[in-house]
């Protein structure tokens, strides 16, 4: 309008204001703008009156103000509710972060940005968004434009390490901007409560897969039975990310659709958990020897092992009495038996690898594990004496190309050198899918003596656009961004999604996306003889 017409302009003031934290302000331009004569002002006016009056949802309005020059002044205000932008800020670029992206960005008024270290990744991801805008960010070594990108944003994804989220959080307290994590809530993440309230913020913790869907699930059928009066007298809640049936076509019967070094690191983490009333406490070391069969899914031949700590979880669930008291990983039979081998060999040890192959590497673990000659005797010691097992071992080596004439590519770390072998060797192939499973048990007795044993459980498997443990980790996270958007989550501090005001919203937007549990009661044998005579 301004060119058209032969004025000159100029912007003397701009400011963005964004509904936050429940204060909402208005926007405003302020524009000088010059004209041969007063008529030629007057029409420019009339024509951006006439050009604000058509965005209707924006609220705007339009203020001139005349000074002793030839110019007026124009100032443009626009405050709105609805259709308002919304800017989402998601930090890493891995696995699961397309799902967040596409999600959230299916909506014109969310702006996502997607700050990564690798910018090809950052790329990829923005592009499942109708608005995403990819940037390159190391977020180690760019704490200013980091904290600038905070500022900016409605809410903060963070899909990094969960060690690196304190720092994060910290970050959000300072600039009150709220945060959605899909990581386990560490003792440090939870001694942010107070400060995150006093900032006003909400720190929305464990919103994934496992933590996340398993939480808000199992509180849906612990509160029912709450509800009805019942208590809760027994609880198992397994999960687990595999290969579906058709394509466990390898030793492990395993592929990788995150880190590695995260299954690695999670197969020897110390376990507890609560048997008939006995707390059961398991090493790490010796937490794949203690595997279990799980039958529920009985054609699919799995196992489970114990998971973490789970007797907090009786607090956090409110079922502090139950007699048994559950948490597992589910893997197909036979995984847990074969890395036992391997960790027993010093695969899994970070120790350097005494040369560049692989043949000097288990040279190296032969002496150091007993000292043994010949890799026969060291295979049979390290599987317990099982032949079968041995060989099992030996094929899975050769498999995956762990021979004496292939390099290894980390010499610093055993380890980091399996997990690359296992990155390229055991992932999935553009036309192989994998599959989320999940399952709750959970027992309950009445005060009239009857009893429910509720079963309920979630089969996901991925598709050619993407994987189930995508869908499942990322739509939740996303979910939970959307409902702090809208402001459905009020309460303030570091949160898990183990309030109604929470799992409802939550559980009923994954529905609409396919990640559904089947539920089924089972009442005792004495209720069904009454019911049935």
């Amino acid at each position: 309008i301004f060119e058209s017409h032969d004025c000159d302009f100029s912007i003397q003031d701009c400011t963005v204001r964004r509904k936050k934290n429940e204060a909402s302000d208005k926007s405003s331009v302020l524009l000088r703008v010059s004209a041969k004569d007063a008529d030629l002002l007057d029409e420019v006016t009339r024509k951006i009156s006439s050009l604000v009056d058509l965005i209707t949802t924006a609220d705007a309005t339009i203020q001139c103000f005349h000074d002793d020059s030839e110019s007026k002044p124009v100032n443009v205000e626009i405050s709105s509710d609805e259709g308002i932008e919304q800017h989402i800020l998601i930090l890493g670029a891995g696995r699961v972060a397309s799902s967040v992206s596409e999600y959230l960005g299916r909506s014109n008024q969310c702006v996502i940005t997607v700050a990564s270290a690798l910018e090809d990744e950052a790329n990829s991801v923005a592009n499942h968004a109708k608005r995403g805008h990819p940037i390159a960010l190391d977020v180690l070594n760019g704490k200013s434009h980091l904290e600038s990108l905070i500022n900016n944003a409605d809410v903060v994804v963070s899909l990094l390490p969960a060690s690196m989220h304190p720092s994060i959080a910290e970050s959000c307290i300072s600039k009150k901007t709220n945060l959605v994590t899909a990581s386990y809530a560490s003792d440090e993440m939870r001694s942010l409560h107070t400060r995150c309230k006093e900032a006003g913020i909400t720190v929305l913790n464990e919103m994934g897969l496992d933590p996340g869907i398993d939480h808000m699930s199992a509180m849906k059928i612990i509160d029912d039975v709450k509800s009805r009066g019942g208590e809760v007298t027994s609880f198992s809640s397994v999960c687990g990310g595999l290969p579906a049936p058709e394509d466990a076509n390898n030793h492990l019967m395993y592929k990788f659709s995150w880190s590695p070094m995260g299954v690695l690191s999670a197969s020897q983490n110390d376990a507890v958990y609560r048997a008939d009333g006995n707390v059961i406490k398991v090493d790490g070391k010796d937490l794949l020897a203690s595997s279990i069969p799980f039958s529920f899914w009985p054609s699919l031949h799995l196992e489970c092992l114990p998971n973490r700590d789970c007797i907090p979880y009786g607090d956090r669930y409110g079922i502090q009495n139950a007699r048994n008291m559950f948490r597992g990983t589910l893997r197909y039979y036979g995984f847990s038996s074969l890395l036992n081998v391997f960790k027993n060999m010093g695969l899994l040890d970070d120790i350097e690898s005494g040369g560049n192959s692989w043949d000097k590497a288990l040279y190296k673990l032969q002496k150091m594990k007993g000292g043994f000659n010949d890799m026969n005797s060291f295979l049979l010691t390290c599987s317990g004496g099982d032949e079968a097992l041995a060989l099992r071992a030996a094929t899975c080596l050769k498999s995956l190309g762990i021979t004496k004439e292939n390099k290894i590519s980390q010499p610093s770390s055993i380890v980091r050198s399996f997990c690359d072998v296992l990155e390229e060797q055991l992932t999935f192939k553009d036309h192989e899918r994998d599959m989320v499973l999940m399952h709750h048990g959970i027992q309950a007795a009445f005060e009239d003596g009857s009893r429910e044993t509720h079963h309920s459980s979630l089969q996901i498997f991925g598709d050619s656009k993407m994987t189930a443990m995508c869908k499942t980790v990322g739509y939740t996270a996303a979910v939970g961004t959307k409902l702090l958007l809208s402001e459905k989550i009020n309460e303030k501090g570091v949160l898990l999604p183990t309030n109604k005001d929470i799992y409802e919203p939550c559980l009923e937007a994954l529905e609409k996306e396919g990640i559904k549990f089947n539920e089924e009661i089972l009442m005792d044998r004495e209720e069904i003889q009454q019911f049935i005579f």
